[in-house]
């Protein structure tokens, strides 16, 4: 078994570790087994969506997969991988360690997320015992992963944190947050009024860009009326304000304003047996 690195560095975004026979088949085995784990207890696998958390026995997955930093041609093609080479390669760029572990449709890739932790630097003074006494490490070194972060294999990438996986890769495609523009717009729309548009767009962080792009791939708001979306508000004792021109206005008050883009994404919910009303900030459809 090979092993790579993806790292930070554009110029050598793979690059391929040297390994004794006796090194390989170690890794080899700890790759199945990691493979094995892995797959231990999936009950379910569910396409990604940027809404859904999975529980234990749940692997999300996104089909097809891009790709694009070539891990499959990697795997398959490994002597074309140019080789880690410390005079020119730092481990400190390393993101990802991963490996290749044919099936019967193919290679598939086993990919571990790699933390700075587990980097053995001569930065400081680092040591290994060895007979009955310490001895200084000499040269860089690093440690594996216990566990996989995602598979990917016959174009299809199963993991169960997208938090981890986007710091190894580009998923704009797949999830984002809205962009300037697109929380102007927001801000801008016939059923809403902002007091202070530019001032909305400035202070607009992460979460509530995740909501307001959520909010505008359901189109909740061009489905129905201002006085539906009030009324529903009400049940779930959300406060709504309209204005003269019947234009729910965006709260400036921070936590006013994530409970109504919670209320807008549908965050809200009552459970048909005991009517009790439930946040929750993980969901799917239900079949």
């Amino acid at each position: 078994m090979n092993l790579f690195a993806l790292t930070a560095t554009a110029a050598s975004r793979i690059v391929r570790f040297p390994l004794t026979a006796e090194l390989q088949t170690e890794i080899d085995g700890i790759f199945r087994r990691q493979l094995a784990a892995f797959d231990a207890g999936i009950v379910e696998t569910i396409a990604f969506d940027g809404r859904y958390v999975p529980d234990e026995g749940e692997l999300l997955c996104i089909d097809p997969f891009d790709d694009a930093d070539g891990l499959v041609n990697a795997v398959t093609h490994p002597l074309a991988v140019e080789r880690f080479d410390p005079a020119v390669h730092s481990l400190e760029t390393v993101k990802a360690l991963f490996a290749g572990a044919p099936d019967d449709d193919g290679q598939r890739v086993l990919i571990q997320r790699f933390e700075r932790r587990r980097l053995i630097s001569t930065t400081g003074v680092a040591m290994f015992f060895s007979g009955d006494t310490f001895r200084r490490i000499s040269e860089q070194g690093l440690t594996l992963d216990t566990r996989l972060l995602a598979v990917l294999e016959r174009g299809a990438l199963r993991f169960q944190s997208f938090h981890f996986l986007r710091q190894l890769f580009d998923m704009s495609r797949y999830y984002r947050e809205a962009t300037n523009d697109e929380v102007r717009a927001f801000a801008t729309h016939p059923k809403l009024a902002a007091d202070d548009v530019a001032g909305f767009v400035a202070s607009a962080g992460p979460l509530i860009r995740k909501k307001i792009s959520m909010i505008g791939q359901s189109g909740i708001l061009d489905k129905y009326t201002t006085a539906q979306i009030v009324a529903t508000a009400q049940t779930f004792d959300v406060p709504v304000d309209v204005d003269a021109h019947d234009r729910i206005r965006l709260p400036e008050d921070r936590k006013a304003l994530r409970r109504l883009l919670q209320f807008l994404d549908e965050d809200y919910y009552e459970s048909p047996l005991s009517q009790t009303r439930f946040i929750s900030n993980s969901k799917r459809v239900a079949d």
